[in-house]
């Protein structure tokens, strides 16, 4: 993408007749490289079709070290801090742009084709994109989200961290006493905390840009699903049979959209599947990718 730019501008500063429009076309080039956000990425094993996993709300990368390690015995996995999560540049927040990302990325990774795993936002993101790009797609994998957006169930979980008062946090603990007014959960409080990271004079701060995720679930600022909107390759849904997303309840929805699509329920699992039942969730996918039938 970025070598297309190059050309364009070359070619635009040969036309140029006077300064102005060197300029001017100078400033126009930096915002358009400016537009292709470079991700931080984790890279697994070396071997196998490429999958790309896109993480969902205030998650990382990180969140999926353990599944992406147990993966990358049979694939190259790529793992992607999604823009205003982790050790990602901030920037506006919406599916779409997640989408341009995720296309981005294989474009500066010279992939052709891959498969794409999204969990919740990401599995958004990932829907759209398999409706813009479905040639970069080998099949798509969507984890506990259906085609429909519900980022506005997740507001109470930034009442909860808005509500840390971060100065008086000397250690990590203290940080998970005071979630644990709002989060009665373990697990999730954990999984928040990935977030949290000390800075060089002691203090903490949050590792997300809190604020503008913010925004992008108060807008729902994103997944607009048409009629018209059908990714026809090879599809599997997993959903967590004690998560609320109950995305079974979706499967007519799903198989208008997706019709070559699979529905599999881990009934022991929440909404975060691949950490919760991992086992599960690793075999299920193992088996989609290699083209293992269906029992």
């Amino acid at each position: 993408m970025v070598f297309i730019f190059n050309q364009i501008y070359c070619q635009i500063l040969v036309d140029c007749k006077n300064c102005q429009q060197v300029i001017q076309t100078f400033l126009t080039y930096v915002f358009l490289k400016k537009c292709l956000m470079k991700l931080n990425i984790k890279k697994y094993g070396t071997d196998g079709p490429a999958v790309l996993v896109l993480h969902g709300l205030l998650g990382s990368s990180q969140n999926w070290h353990s599944a992406a390690t147990k993966l990358s015995k049979k694939f190259q996995i790529l793992v992607p801090d999604q823009r205003n999560h982790g050790d990602s540049p901030h920037g506006t927040h919406t599916i779409q742009r997640l989408s341009e990302d995720a296309l981005n990325l294989l474009d500066q990774q010279n992939i052709d084709k891959i498969f794409l795993i999204g969990h919740s936002m990401g599995g958004l993101a990932a829907m759209s994109f398999s409706f813009k790009n479905p040639q970069r797609l080998k099949g798509l994998i969507v984890v506990d989200i259906a085609p429909v957006s519900q980022m506005d169930r997740m507001d109470w979980i930034f009442e909860a961290l808005a509500a840390v008062d971060l100065s008086a946090v000397k250690q990590r603990q203290h940080a998970e006493e005071q979630l644990a007014i709002n989060i009665s959960s373990p697990l999730v409080r954990q999984f928040l905390l990935q977030n949290l990271k000390r800075q060089e004079d002691g203090t903490y701060a949050w590792r997300c840009n809190l604020p503008e995720l913010h925004i992008f679930i108060q807008k729902d600022t994103g997944f607009e699903l048409k009629e018209s909107d059908q990714y026809e390759g090879p599809t599997l849904f997993i959903g967590g049979g004690r998560s609320e997303h109950r995305i079974a309840e979706k499967e007519e929805l799903i198989a208008r959209h997706f019709p070559d699509y699979q529905l599999t329920m881990i009934p022991n699992a929440g909404h975060w599947v691949h950490f919760e039942a991992m086992e599960e969730f690793i075999t299920t996918v193992t088996d989609f990718i290699s083209g293992k039938p269906r029992e």
